[in-house]
């Protein structure tokens, strides 16, 4: 019927890749994702939680351009400790673009910054074909935006002096969530897909606790058992009308 693509599995495996931390997505997995989100030669796809660029790595396979922002400074700049038994600190050229360099496809590489997912750096317009992520779930990576409880001194305009380094709160799952719908509906283009895990605790989880959207119709919501007690969904939704400028239209359980 149709020709597999299995070898990609070990071709593209993390156990031989240049650049891996903690929470570095599966190639299986990431190739999954890609496929949901039916990537395809010229399109552009964003992770808003990029972390080692996994997701990036599986969609420049099938010839999309890809970009990414996260909130980690030395993982966007493949500074600090590394993942690797036997290795302290991440070497010289241990990032997100040398891995698509190792795998050929540098050439669909634009760029990754450090950037807050709660925060809006784009321009308002629809700019993706896909965003395809793997939100941090607080567990081995933690949850983070810039932000504080105290008032924070500013100049007179508004702006932050340039040395000025962000202090950062909790940034709760339920906000993770909102935030990224809501940020789906403005910036995918008609038709675009936004496929990502939602942790689930397996004895309370029912449908309704999947979050939605009026601009994004649902495809499909699949799991991946973890634990007896713990699961994680695949979630791909597909967007389908622009968002109304008043409203926020999200519905969360």
């Amino acid at each position: 019927i149709a020709d597999g693509q299995r070898e990609l599995i070990r071709s593209y495996s993390v156990k031989n890749r240049h650049f891996i931390g903690n929470t570095s997505m599966d190639a299986g997995l990431s190739f999954i994702m890609a496929n949901q989100a039916k990537v395809k030669e010229n399109d552009l796809v964003f992770d808003p939680f990029v972390g080692t660029g996994s997701l990036l790595v599986s969609c420049s396979h099938f010839g999309a351009y890809v970009c990414g922002t996260d909130i980690d400074y030395n993982t966007i700049h493949g500074k600090g400790r590394s993942s690797r038994k036997n290795q302290t600190w991440r070497g010289p050229d241990e990032n997100i673009r040398a891995n698509l360099r190792q795998y050929k496809t540098e050439n669909m590489y634009v760029d990754v910054m450090v950037s807050d997912a709660s925060k809006p750096v784009w321009r308002n317009a629809a700019l993706f074909d896909a965003i395809i992520t793997d939100p941090p779930y607080g567990i081995r990576e933690s949850t983070r935006r810039t932000g504080s409880h105290k008032d924070t001194i500013k100049s007179p305009d508004g702006l932050y002096a340039e040395s000025h380094v962000p202090v950062s709160q909790a940034y709760h799952l339920s906000d993770i969530f909102t935030d990224l719908l809501n940020f789906s509906a403005r910036h995918l283009v008609l038709g675009g897909r936004l496929v990502y895990w939602l942790p689930v605790y397996r004895p309370e989880y029912c449908e309704e606790m999947v979050p939605l959207h009026p601009c994004l119709q649902l495809i499909s919501n699949c799991e991946q058992t973890l634990s007896s007690h713990t699961c994680r969904r695949l979630i791909t939704m597909e967007k389908i009308k622009e968002p109304e400028v008043s409203a926020t239209g999200l519905h969360l359980s």
